[in-house]
């Protein structure tokens, strides 16, 4: 039978799992306490009526034998216990005159049950032959009616016990579960005032370091996590407004120049195109690096995996990066060739960015060097250049979007305080690490290490 709990409340339901669980528990006891009781009971009746049968036995040995024995002192060996002696198949003594059992064919010698006008009895036959008389048939028998009413009075005492204890264990169990499950009506309404505007607030659950507790921390670490990102999702917002917001800016003015005065004036409408061509340029790619990211966040961002040269790569990128520059060195430590298997465009772009950022930062003249070796585990590729260098203090935060070192030079240098991101992020995506170590004047190193599958 299928029992359905259709309350809500995890308090009640505890209680009557808790009440059934202890009920049949105890009803297991009771049943296997009434058994032992109803065995020994019996066995110690059955011990009585062979008690009496060896006694007798013992003393019938010859019919002068039969002649001196007082069955009378043979019938108060025992309490309780009847004796009917018969010779011959003609009863002589018989203690329970009511008992008609049925004679045996053969001599058995166990203790045997039967019921006899409603009463349960035990008896015990036992047939000998005695030279002179014939056959002797002993018939010990026990009236079980005392036994059984104690046995019925047990049960019944039993089964009030088991009905209020029942009932008992219901109210206790409500009582208990519902003081355990406290802290859960605590954990829930305080959560239910924590919204965005207070993301700052946590679960407040004082007492021992039981599973609830813990439930209470682990809850507690998930908002600081997402409050974590929240602000991180809002700060993210606010920079992309803002970086958006100058290129628009300078549109709008030059679109209000040219308006005004490059009808007239080719030179102001040629400068006014040229710098709204260059805005709306700024403009594409932070929205591109701001789709990139949004993939990255988003997981759809694809990986093509296959297998390439390092080498190749590592030469290709310094050549384009070299027709572009010419004020800085950029060397290339000749190493063997290592083949990787990874997203060829994204390491790339990666590279591409950690010069391109090298470059913004190093003076003319300066020297700009990549190298990569080869582990057991990893590839590690080291970009370091002499450029000025990031303070101690902010060197843990260049890896933030939009985060910029030198605020005001940065932004005379272009960017958008996104590149380290998105360098960070092809990392991660290939199950890699990215490391920075600078010193102020002298220049930065970035390592990455890519693990080799």
């Amino acid at each position: 039978m299928k029992i359905s709990l259709k309350t809500k409340k995890i308090s009640h339901r505890l209680a009557v799992v808790y009440a059934v669980i202890f009920s049949v528990a105890l009803l297991l006891v009771n049943v296997a306490t009434y058994i032992s009781i109803s065995f020994y009971v019996y066995q110690t009746s059955s011990s009585q009526l062979e008690m009496m049968n060896l006694a007798i036995s013992e003393g019938l040995v010859s019919k002068d034998n039969l002649d001196e024995t007082n069955f009378e002192n043979f019938s108060q060996i025992a309490e309780n216990v009847g004796l009917r002696v018969l010779i011959n198949g003609k009863t002589i003594y018989n203690t329970f005159e009511e008992f008609k059992l049925a004679l045996p064919e053969y001599t058995t010698g166990t203790v045997k049950h039967m019921k006899n006008n409603n009463s349960q009895i035990l008896y015990l036959n036992e047939k000998k032959e005695i030279i002179g008389l014939g056959t002797v048939l002993i018939q010990n028998i026990k009236n079980m009616d005392n036994e059984q009413e104690y046995l019925h009075a047990l049960l019944k005492i039993m089964s009030i016990v088991d009905l209020f204890i029942l009932l008992f264990s219901v109210v206790v169990g409500f009582f208990i579960s519902k003081k355990a499950l406290k802290p859960i009506d605590k954990i829930t309404n305080q959560a239910k005032e924590i919204s965005v505007s207070n993301l700052a607030q946590r679960i407040n659950i004082t007492g021992p370091d039981d599973e609830l507790k813990r439930l209470a921390d682990t809850f507690n670490n998930l908002l600081e996590r997402i409050q974590y990102s929240y602000e991180r999702q809002n700060q993210f917002t606010l920079d992309a407004s803002h970086e958006l917001a100058t290129p628009l800016a300078v549109i709008k003015g030059y679109i209000d120049l040219i308006d005004c005065w490059g009808k007239e004036q080719p030179e102001v409408l040629e400068e006014g195109i040229q710098s709204i061509k260059k805005e709306t340029k700024n403009m594409t790619g932070l929205l591109d690096t701001l789709l990139f990211l949004s993939k990255n966040d988003n997981d759809l961002l694809p990986l093509d995996y296959h297998i390439f040269s390092l080498q190749n790569l590592i030469f290709e990128v310094i050549d384009e990066t070299k027709m572009l520059t010419h004020n800085h060195s950029i060397e290339h430590t000749d190493t063997m060739d290592v083949s990787i298997r990874a997203d060829r465009g994204l390491i790339k772009q990666m590279l591409r960015a950690l010069i391109d950022n090298s470059i913004k930062y190093t003076p003319a003249g300066g020297k700009i060097t990549l190298d990569y070796s080869l582990s057991n585990t990893y590839i590690a590729i080291k970009i370091e250049d002499t450029g000025i260098g990031i303070p101690e203090d902010e060197l843990s935060h260049i890896f933030d979007r939009f985060f910029r070192v030198d605020k005001a030079r940065s932004r005379s240098v272009g960017g958008f305080g996104l590149g380290l991101s998105i360098v960070q992020l092809i990392v991660l995506s290939h199950k890699g690490t990215i490391t920075a170590t600078s010193q102020l004047g002298s220049g930065t190193a970035m390592v990455i290490k890519i693990p080799i599958d």
